[in-house]
């Protein structure tokens, strides 16, 4: 039981998965004879790729559909396996197919997939041996599929409830790694490349994936003590995160000098300390360690302490930026605090958190048609991506095919189709890495080959199919290795002791992962072109956050869209992100430019804390602001930014409401009740940004030297 507990989701998933496999081949050989199963392991691989750590009722609707398509690709492969060109033509038909089906996102790459790996599995068949017809083929194919799908279901029922609980521990994990390297900026410990912007955010997008996949399992679960525990602990999470955000607002003036170095260290040390918590309470929902032991106002109070004993100069303003810091981190000491209350408070049957109110944070789901429309032409990237992987495959399989070891020319294409990826970035990873695994995999087959007894290869088949499912997207060499075994391993089941082809196999990777780098080359889709239509679902996503963030008292539907907004927002900005690191490995002549994105990024990720900051402010801070003064002064806030974000002319605005020329500096905070001043800076800091979040973007868009 300890075994696997210390088991993360991805080797539970899996180990479910040659489970499942193997209980596949099990099932139906048993039922139908040795041939069947044989085929039934193919298309149970196939639907296996679509099962990935997800709450039950996700499983169906994503492995069924690849069962089906894995089935009719091996019927397709089977009716023309007499004829070359038949067959490189059904090759480019569907890989085009297939890859289209990336229009529906990130969630779709594992059934686009499925289709390619069965044409694999069907060219490989041995129809002597298997004396099937291609419809018989299909069919034990297609069973195979559904029986998998039987058990992936099951799976996922049984493993729901550890599912939630890692999803759980790794969103704490994360969050405890971004306040961690939060506190190393804030105490100038970080220096040259790591302190670079898009560092730094690198950071956000990976804590924004992990509480994505906290979301989809903890807020699909039925209503329970357990599941609303767990709820309160990923909103929770996401209300830490936006202070954390919030918290790199203004450090960089308490300055480099003795007293600012002695301050930034006290705020460094207080995010260490929250940092120690979540570990420990991560461990907490992961292994059932003790809670830890938690107390804000002793935080607050040891916080206070060290902050006052800083030897700064007498009537230096900057005590009160110091003061304003500490108790922006004193709002995350309160909200750690309560996280570890709730986990030992009773059941809360009036929490407002209904399953209809979290419905809308949940990854979307389902396959609808609409979503095709919008890379139906050549200026989309999903569609460039299709037509280069069928040249590509199509291409490989011909090739293959007029090589001297022309016994397995579908190797050539599933390499070609392993590495080549949607960007250059990836498929230059993939490439290195995939020669690495064949090799490596390889000299596994070699003490493999002289091992006769083949219910220990079989095991070792199994064994592969579960570690190549569990590290395909974590460690790509791992998964390489593993897929180098399933393939070289096959012949051998079938007669141990014969020639594992590792010569052909070696050959025809190098040579399809440099196929795959070539064809990278062949209707690129580069980052460049990619920025017009981030950058304006980035400008529509942080208007809208803007309009229902700087609000007065928000209701409860209005608290809701504000949460919906930023999640909105923050994925926006993880796409911009994501393509500034992918463009580092493209041609310098296409390249986009370092300053002008990550001014963009910096100045997006600082308007987003501002908001919150603002959010925070009105929620937390009610008694101490002026409401007639904030009421007055958000509305016309949230005017200028909207128009400025949306490209709209400014109008309406009073400028004595809204100056900028001070925009930089800070009020007082320590003794003052009144904390409206506080206010209206960062709704002159929210208008500052703006423009220059809009100012970057098109700065981005229209590089220097670059015709407008």
């Amino acid at each position: 039981m300890r075994f696997f507990k210390r088991l993360e989701a991805a080797h539970l998933n899996g180990l479910s998965v040659a489970l499942g496999v193997a209980a596949t081949h099990l099932a139906v050989g048993a039922l139908f004879g040795e041939t069947a199963g044989l085929a039934a392991v193919g298309g149970a691989v196939c639907a296996s790729l679509t099962d990935v750590p997800n709450p039950p009722q996700r499983v169906l609707p994503r492995v069924l559909p690849a069962a089906a398509a894995a089935a009719l690709v091996t019927l397709l492969v089977g009716l023309t396996d007499h004829s070359l060109a038949l067959t490189v033509a059904l090759i480019a038909v569907v890989t085009f197919l297939s890859l289209m089906a990336l229009a529906w996102g990130l969630r779709a790459g594992p059934l686009s997939f499925a289709p390619v790996l069965a044409m694999v599995f069907a060219m490989a068949w041995d129809r002597t041996a298997g004396a099937t017809s291609p419809l018989e083929h299909a069919l034990w194919v297609g069973l195979g599929g559904c029986v998998y799908a039987g058990w992936a279901r099951g799976s996922a029922v049984v493993l729901r409830h550890r599912l939630r609980e890692l999803a759980l521990a790794t969103a704490l994990r994360a969050t405890e790694k971004r306040l961690r390297s939060r506190a190393q900026r804030i105490a100038g410990a970080v220096g040259g490349a790591e302190a670079n912007i898009r560092a730094s955010i690198a950071d956000d997008v990976l804590l924004a994936d992990a509480l994505q996949a906290a979301r989809d399992q903890v807020f699909a679960a039925r209503r329970s003590p357990r599941s609303r525990r767990q709820t309160d602990l990923v909103l929770g999470l996401i209300e830490l995160r936006d202070l954390l955000l919030a918290s790199r607002l203004d450090t960089e003036l308490l300055g480099q000098d003795f007293p600012g170095r002695q301050w930034r260290a006290a705020l460094a040390d207080a995010l260490r300390h929250l940092a120690d918590v979540l570990a420990a309470l991560a461990d907490t929902v992961a292994y059932g360690a003790p809670l830890p032991e938690v107390s804000a106002d002793a935080w607050r109070a040891q916080l206070a302490a060290r902050l006052a004993d800083v030897s700064a100069p007498a009537g230096d303003s900057r005590t009160h930026l110091a003061s304003a810091l500490a108790s922006r981190v004193g709002h995350m000491l309160d909200d750690v605090s309560a996280m570890v209350a709730r986990q030992t408070a009773a059941d809360n049957p009036d929490s407002p958190w209904t399953p209809e109110r979290l419905a809308p944070f949940v990854s979307p789901e389902g396959w609808p048609l609409a979503a095709l429309k919008p890379h139906l032409n050549l200026q989309s990237g999903v569609m460039r991506h299709a037509l280069r992987s069928a040249l590509a495959l199509s291409f490989a399989y011909a090739l293959g095919a007029a090589l001297p070891w022309a016994a397995h020319p579908f190797w050539l294409m599933l390499s070609v189709a392993v590495v080549l990826r949607g960007n250059l970035e990836q498929t230059l990873s993939r490439r290195n890495e995939r020669i690495i695994g064949t090799v490596q995999g390889c000299l596994l087959v070699l003490l493999l080959a002289h091992v006769h007894w083949t219910p220990l290869l079989s095991l070792c088949f199994i064994a592969a199919v579960g570690t190549a499912h569990a590290y395909v997207n974590r460690r790509y060499r791992v998964a390489a290795t593993a897929a180098t075994l399933m393939a070289l391993l096959q012949p051998l089941m079938l007669a141990p002791g014969s020639d594992p082809f590792i010569t052909e196999r070696l050959a025809d990777t190098v040579i399809g992962a440099g196929l795959a780098w070539l064809f990278s080359f062949v209707l690129p889709s580069w980052e460049r072109a990619a920025v017009p239509r981030l950058g304006q679902q980035l400008r529509g996503a942080l208007a809208r956050h803007a309009a229902n963030m700087l609000r007065w008292m928000p209701s409860a539907e209005e608290q809701t869209a504000q949460r919906l907004s930023r999640q909105q927002a923050y994925t926006a900005l993880a796409a911009l992100a994501a393509a500034a690191q992918r463009t580092r490995v493209e041609p310098e002549r296409v390249r986009l430019p370092d300053a002008e994105i990550e001014s963009a990024l910096s100045h997006g990720y600082r308007l987003m804390a501002l908001l919150g900051a603002v959010q925070h402010q009105v929620q937390r801070r009610t008694a101490r602001l002026d409401a007639a003064k904030a009421e007055t002064a958000l509305p016309l806030a949230r005017k200028a930014c909207v128009d400025v974000l949306k490209g709209e002319p400014m109008t309406g605005t009073d400028p004595a409401e809204t100056p900028d020329g001070d925009a930089g500096a800070w009020p007082e905070h320590l003794g003052q009740q009144d904390l409206t001043p506080w206010l209206l800076r960062r709704l002159r800091l929210c208008r500052l940004e703006a423009r220059e979040f809009v100012a970057a973007l098109t700065q981005l868009q229209n590089p220097a030297g670059e015709p407008k």
